[in-house]
């Protein structure tokens, strides 16, 4: 396993409520970060996937432990990279899940997996705009104005006023964040046509970013995606508690579904 890849290790169940429904054949998730996120945020999760879920974390260069590595500030160049490193000989289906900045990311890993002949098994992003709404200025304004960025952090409600009111720890929190916002500015446009892999889109009730209403258009970008999911929280909903939601409906959307089940998106 590259540094780029960490192993989040199964202590759910086996069967019943963590496992999902549907089919039991192994599945693959590849979890990408928020803006400012390490793969240790996923770490929490591990108490409901179940052992038919073998989930990695994406470490991004700058964060976490590579955090004295330099950010990259290309999105193409961070999903070949790790395009590079899946493994196109595994046989079990990859879901790629990808939260707030990591929806970006994970959207641009299925472009380039789709390109190589080694489609995902589906698409789940989450907390984000789609590239043809999302506000790029603001990311821009995000990078570039401290007090509109920590301001934007509180909003948020993750991070704790004593981290954000030491100095030395708020620059621990921004550094990366400001990486990830130049990223966000600079985040590739909508694939030219609507990709032909399985796509759900998850939002929080009470995201202050990024409301269901917004990341409900997601579903425009694949000819099989399936209706938006809206849970209980704020932008960092999936946390409420510890990725039991989101686990369960990784299994679903890696189980086959009768083409029916896809609305169809007209190409134009």
């Amino acid at each position: 396993m590259s540094e780029w890849l960490r192993p989040v290790p199964s202590h759910g169940p086996s069967s019943g409520d963590g496992a999902g429904t549907g089919s039991r054949q192994a599945v693959r998730a590849l979890l990408l970060p928020y803006a400012g996120g390490s793969a240790d945020a996923y770490r929490s999760w591990s108490a409901h996937l179940p052992p038919r879920i073998r989930a990695t974390a994406v470490e991004l260069p700058g964060h976490g432990r590579r955090v004295k590595q330099p950010p990259l500030d290309r999105v193409e160049d961070i999903t070949e990279a790790l395009a590079a490193r899946l493994d196109p000989a595994d046989r079990e289906p990859l879901v790629l899940y990808g939260h707030s900045m990591g929806a970006q990311l994970a959207l641009d890993l299925c472009r380039a997996l789709c390109e190589r002949g080694t489609p995902p098994a589906g698409l789940m992003v989450a907390a984000s705009a789609p590239p043809q709404v999302l506000n790029r200025a603001a990311s821009r304004r995000l990078a570039d104005d401290e007090g509109a960025l920590v301001s934007h952090v509180e909003a948020l409600g993750a991070t704790p006023r004593e981290v954000l009111d030491s100095p030395a720890m708020r620059e621990i929190v921004l550094r990366p964040l400001r990486a990830d916002y130049r990223l966000l500015a600079h985040c590739p446009p909508a694939p030219a046509e609507p990709l032909d892999v399985p796509l759900l889109a998850v939002a929080g009730e009470a995201d202050p970013a990024h409301p269901p209403r917004e990341v409900a258009r997601w579903e425009s970008l694949s000819r099989r995606a399936r209706t938006t999911k809206v849970l209980p929280g704020g932008h960092f909903f999936p946390w409420s508690d510890d990725g039991r939601a989101v686990v369960r409906l990784i299994s679903e959307l890696a189980t086959p579904q009768p083409e029916s089940e896809y609305p169809r998106v007209p190409a134009t």
